[in-house]
Order: C-alpha cells, then sequence, then structure tokens
C-alpha cells in the first residue's frame, strides 16, 4: 500500500516522525522510481525538518542509496550540491536582495543531473550521477553515446583538466514517440542511463544541456556558458536578468512550459558574478548563490470507479481510469491515464481505491499514487473491445494482435497519416464512420476517396465532402522526412525521419539501408536501426501502395543558415494560398533560414493564413496561444524585405 499524501496535520509531526517520512519518500523517489507524493509535498517536508532539526542526518543523506547505484561509485571531486528552493516571489526577491550584480536565468530542467569529466589530453573519461552529491554512479559507456555530448574538447593550454556538469533529459517529442511505454520523462531518462546495454540507452534518445563547468577561466556564469558552448556542448537556456525581472521571468517560462521539448519543474536563477559567489559561499546542503523557484504540479484524491480501455494505432491496449469528478489545473477531471498494464500491476490498482491523481500544466492528469486499496479487482479485457480478437500479454503491455483488421487500429493509423501529413477534417467521429462503413482501412485509401463516396453518409454535404477531398489531394507530393514518419513505424517519429531523410536523400535509399548502416547516425543503436528497417520492410504494401498516389520528393543536406535574415524564426501556413503552393512557400522559409514548422506552439513566429479557402482549426488555436496571424501578402511583404536585406539577393 502507498504512502497517503500529506494528511492534514502533518505540520505538527516531531522531527523524528518528519525523518521518518523524508527517508521513505526519498527512497521511493531515488531508489524506487515511483514517488507518491508531489515533489512540492516532498519539498515541504524537507524544509519542515530542516526547521525542525537543522542538523539532522536524514538531510545529508538524501538521494539514491548505495544499493540502489549498481555503476562503479565516482567520489565527485567538488560536491554536487542540491538547490535551494523559492515557491513563491518574497522568498525569491529575500535570496536575491543578499548580493549584488544580476543574474543568470535558466530552466530547471526535470531530468538526471551528471557530471561529465575529461582529461589532460581532452578525451571524454568519466561521467557519472549525482548520486548523493559527493559520491554518484559511474554511466561513462551510456553518455558516450548520447549524441550531443562531445567525446573529446580542445583544452586550452593552461587546463590539465575539464569538468561539466548538466542535466541529461528525454525531449518530449521523444517520450511521445514512446507511446505511453514508461510513466514520466525524467524516470525514463534515468532507466536508460542504468542500462546495462549502452546501445539499448542510446536508442532511448536521451540529450545533454550543460549549465555548469568546473575549471576553466572565467569571471561570470555567462562566461561559462560560452566555454561550454566553444566546447561543444549545448548549453541550458539562458539569459541575464535584473531583479526587477525575475518574477515576470518565471512566468515567461510557466507561460512557455507547454511549448518546450523538455519538462521543467521549475526555474533556477544564480548570481553572475563568480567572485560574488564566492563570497557568498555555501551551506552543506546547497550555494547560498542559487536557488530553484519551483512550479507546482496540482494534485488532488479522488476515487477510482471504473477501468476502460482503449485501443492503439499500434494495437496496445492503454488502461484510462474513470475517477469522480476533481478539479485540477482549473479544469473537472474525470478520466486519468493509467499507462499500461504493467503500471495497473504494479501499484496494486483496484476499483475503489482512492487514488492521488496529478497534471501539470497541459499534461493529461495521471496516476500518482494509490493513497488507499479499493475491493474490486482489475483484469484487462480476454478480447480487444474494437474487433473481439484474442488478445496477448506482452510484458507490461495488453496487445490485439489483428493488425490488418481491428477497426480502432485502422482508426489509430488513418489519425496519425492524417495528423502528420497535415489532412484536416478527418476527426476521430468521422473515421470511426468511415472505417465502419467500408470506405477507409489504409491510408492508400484517402487517395481513391470521391467526394460521392463520402456524401452517402449522413451529415456529408457536398461542401464538406468536396473540402476533405481537397485536403487529401495536397498531399500528392511530400517531403521525405514527413512521408516516413507517417508511415507509423514504431520509434520512427519526428527527429528520426529527419535524420533519416537528411543522411539518405531518398525514399530508394532509406528502404534499401541496411541495420549496421543506420547504427551510426545520431540517436541510432542496434536496437532502433533494426526496429526501423523491419517496420519498414513490414509496411512495404503500405509504402507501394501510397507511391501509386503520392510524389515523395528527395531531402536535400541541411543548408548553412548562418548571417540568413529568418534564423531563429518559424513560420506555419493554413488555409489555401494564391500566389503558390504551399511546399513552394515553405521552401522560401527554409531558403531565408527560417523553419518549416508542422503545428501551432507558443514558439510559433508566424501563422500566415492563405488568400483562398478558411485557415481552419489553426487559426482558432493560434489566436488562442497570442501566437502573431499574418496574411498571404503580408507574408510577401517580408519575404521581399528578408531578400533585400542579403547582399546579392536570394533568387
Amino acid at each position: 500500500m502507498a504512502l497517503n499524501p500529506l494528511p492534514a496535520g502533518w505540520e505538527g509531526w516531531d522531527a523524528d516522525r518528519l525523518a521518518a517520512e523524508v527517508a521513505e519518500h526519498n527512497r521511493r523517489y531515488w531508489d524506487d522510481a515511483e514517488p507518491t507524493i508531489s515533489d512540492y509535498d516532498y519539498d515541504r517536508l524537507v524544509e519542515a525538518l530542516r526547521r525542525a532539526a537543522p542538523d539532522h542526518p536524514v538531510l545529508s543523506a538524501m538521494g539514491p542509496s548505495a544499493d540502489n547505484n549498481p555503476g562503479d561509485p565516482v567520489v565527485h571531486a567538488h560536491p554536487m550540491l542540491s538547490l535551494d528552493k523559492a515557491y513563491d516571489e518574497e522568498t525569491l526577491q529575500k535570496w536575491a536582495a543578499k548580493f549584488e550584480g544580476d543574474l543568470v536565468m535558466t530552466p530547471k530542467i526535470d531530468g538526471v543531473a551528471c557530471s561529465i569529466r575529461y582529461g589532460a589530453d581532452g578525451r571524454l573519461s568519466v561521467a557519472a550521477t549525482r548520486g548523493s552529491g559527493t559520491v554518484g554512479e559511474d554511466i561513462t559507456q551510456n553518455v558516450l553515446r548520447i549524441a550531443n555530448v562531445p567525446k573529446r574538447v580542445e583544452l586550452p593550454s593552461d587546463l590539465d583538466a575539464l569538468e561539466v556538469r548538466g542535466e541529461v533529459y528525454l525531449p518530449l517529442t521523444r517520450f511521445a514517440e514512446l507511446a505511453g511505454q514508461f510513466a514520466n520523462p525524467r524516470n525514463t531518462a534515468a532507466g536508460a542511463l542504468k542500462q546495462k546495454d549502452p546501445d539499448r540507452s542510446a536508442a532511448m534518445g536521451l540529450r545533454f544541456f550543460a549549465y555548469d563547468v568546473v575549471g576553466g577561466t572565467a569571471a561570470t556564469e555567462l562566461d561559462k556558458f560560452q566555454n561550454a558552448t566553444r566546447w561543444g556542448f549545448e548549453p541550458v537556456e539562458h539569459r541575464l536578468v535584473t531583479r526587477e525581472e525575475v518574477q515576470s521571468g518565471y512566468e515567461e517560462y510557466v507561460a512557455r512550459r507547454d511549448a518546450l521539448d523538455f519538462e521543467i519543474d521549475g526555474v533556477v536563477f544564480k548570481a553572475n558574478d563568480l567572485a560574488e559567489q564566492d563570497r557568498l559561499g555555501a551551506t552543506a546542503h546547497h550555494p547560498r548563490y542559487a536557488i530553484a523557484y519551483k512550479l507546482q504540479g496540482d494534485s488532488a484524491t479522488t476515487t477510482l470507479e471504473d477501468v476502460e480501455w482503449s485501443v492503439s494505432r499500434t494495437g496496445a491496449l492503454t488502461p484510462v481510469g474513470i475517477v469522480a469528478p476533481v478539479s485540477l489545473s482549473g479544469a473537472t477531471v474525470t478520466r486519468i491515464s493509467l499507462h499500461n498494464w504493467g503500471l495497473v500491476q504494479q501499484k496494486e490498482l483496484t476499483i475503489g481505491a482512492t487514488v492521488a491523481a496529478m497534471r501539470r500544466g497541459g499534461v493529461i492528469p495521471y496516476l500518482e499514487a494509490v493513497v488507499e486499496p479499493g475491493e474490486g479487482a482489475i483484469t484487462p479485457p480476454e478480447r480487444c473491445p474494437s474487433c473481439g480478437t484474442a488478445v496477448e500479454i506482452q510484458g507490461d503491455f495488453v496487445v490485439c494482435p489483428n493488425s490488418l483488421g481491428c477497426p480502432a487500429q485502422s482508426v489509430g493509423i488513418l489519425g496519425h497519416y492524417a495528423k502528420v501529413t497535415d489532412i484536416e477534417g478527418f476527426g476521430q467521429v468521422w473515421l470511426d464512420t468511415l472505417v465502419e462503413g467500408g470506405v477507409l482501412q489504409s491510408p492508400v485509401d484517402y487517395y481513391t476517396l470521391s467526394a460521392d463516396a463520402l456524401m452517402r453518409f449522413d451529415r456529408m454535404g457536398e461542401t464538406l465532402a468536396s473540402k476533405l477531398v481537397a485536403q487529401v489531394d495536397a498531399t500528392r507530393t511530400q517531403p521525405l522526412a514527413t512521408f516516413l514518419r507517417a508511415l507509423g513505424v514504431p520509434d520512427l517519429g519526428k527527429t528520426a525521419s529527419k535524420t533519416l531523410a537528411e543522411h539518405f536523400l531518398s525514399l530508394e535509399k532509406v528502404r534499401a539501408a541496411t541495420p549496421a548502416e543506420l547504427v551510426p547516425l545520431p540517436k541510432f543503436g542496434d536496437l532502433l536501426a533494426a526496429r526501423v528497417v523491419d517496420g519498414l520492410a513490414q509496411r512495404a504494401e503500405l509504402i507501394d501502395g501510397l507511391l501509386a498516389h503520392v510524389t515523395v520528393e528527395d531531402a536535400e543536406p541541411p543548408p548553412d543558415t548562418a548571417g540568413l535574415p529568418w534564423v531563429g524564426q518559424s513560420f506555419l501556413f493554413t488555409g489555401t494560398l494564391e500566389a503558390m503552393k504551399r511546399g513552394d512557400a515553405q521552401a522560401i522559409v527554409k531558403e531565408l533560414g527560417g523553419i518549416a514548422a508542422s503545428g501551432v506552439s507558443r514558439s510559433l513566429s508566424y501563422l500566415v493564413v492563405g488568400n483562398k479557402g478558411k485557415a481552419g482549426s489553426k487559426l482558432t488555436k493560434a489566436e488562442k496561444l497570442g501566437v502573431p496571424v499574418i496574411s498571404e501578402d503580408e507574408f510577401l511583404d517580408k519575404v521581399d524585405e528578408a531578400r533585400g536585406a542579403i547582399p546579392g539577393d536570394v533568387e
């Protein structure tokens, strides 16, 4: 039975009770990777113990236990201290008033803290987790396989060693590609780093953000970031701010949270001047010159009333918890994610159980903990709820093996293809209807649709039918990366598809590639390479069928965008363009150094609305998020202006 989220009256616990709770929740978080209270509640417990018994030994023993570090121990030459925390502006401003000068602001990445050392020859020699702060776990072989970690650096003549610290994390786009196989990105990253097989670790697609440099010549935090960049590291986002800007900076990250490709659980502020840092010093627990302004996930307890099973396009049956209505992040929640059958078993979940549910930002609410057990057993269905085929138990997953005849899988595959290729109008209801009516079964069927065939269905008028056919026709030419991603090959998501396209340049060469040719590519290991090659082979009939209707454009190597006017800007097109095809407009964006975006997010620079036709749902979402919206004519004016700014013009 899991521990309860903090009950009423916990503030009255004595030091011994607080210490016991801190030790227990520390173990559950670090050793079991199964926290049963939120980070916010855990921090409250720790702070209460620190006030009641500031020298209690539990406070110096937080982090993973020695038994949970299967790798060789690595002693940190300089302790990797925790950060002090703030949950309100008043606490933050009191901290900032203790020193002089500006601050550096960075997002607090919710990943795994890591130290990477380089020897006198500039080669990566040791990588280790934070561990207890003084002793970590050796993860060198797995870190060597992280694509954006330099394997060798050019050390200055005055350095005989270097240590770079940062956060290993799993991009959210990659986490989404794993299709519910894991509970959250942080635990997935931690598990991947403990893999004994570096290829399996590499296949997860981990990344590294540098946030500190130990060694080297620097006078400020900004100098450290510049040094890290020069040595080939990807630094975490950073910006110099004044005391007056700390709250607005924090709120900026709160607003951007859903648009980031990594999970954050706060914003870190540091004194920029290293001399001032030396003056402030550190406690045994945390440096006095840095603080984490923590974000808070909204959690609440409710009752699990039932479990429903949905069928994904991969055939996995996903359990969804039906709960008594509860308010989370301003919304009434009645359904929570239970991830997979393995999690249901691991948490010994039962119908009638009191559960803690959490919602972070716009993320779907999920099961955080079991507070009290219920009495109703949960068993997976014996047959697929969509097609009636007998299911199979494959590890943590319940799977329908009827990949070609299961309507739910067909709907999922069709929906995935439409989403990736930007076919609008085929929502869940219409896909269900068209699959049931025998009109759609495979993505190939999109291209044989006629308005007359669609108009046979209730509520499908001539206007809507013609619009849907036009949406399909607009995808008869596709970039290679888009086509690959749309096929629905497991693990072949946006990043991997782009990597394949930019390396092989043509679909013919991608289809002819062997696993050995894929392994050396960034983020590809033996496991991912084999899955992609097998997945493409299994979809040979689908690919050939699509090629009868779709022209797949060869890719071009990534251009050198240095000095181009639209570097850092992104454009997304909606509606029908009058002056050119959408693909031509996207090519112009890339030609000028910009990004042709695939969807609406807060980070989008411009949504361009074509002069012909309706803009659709993209315009509604852009207006809701505050994304600048411009007309096709305004886009063309920007093109002329940008081209005029390039010496010699760009044709």
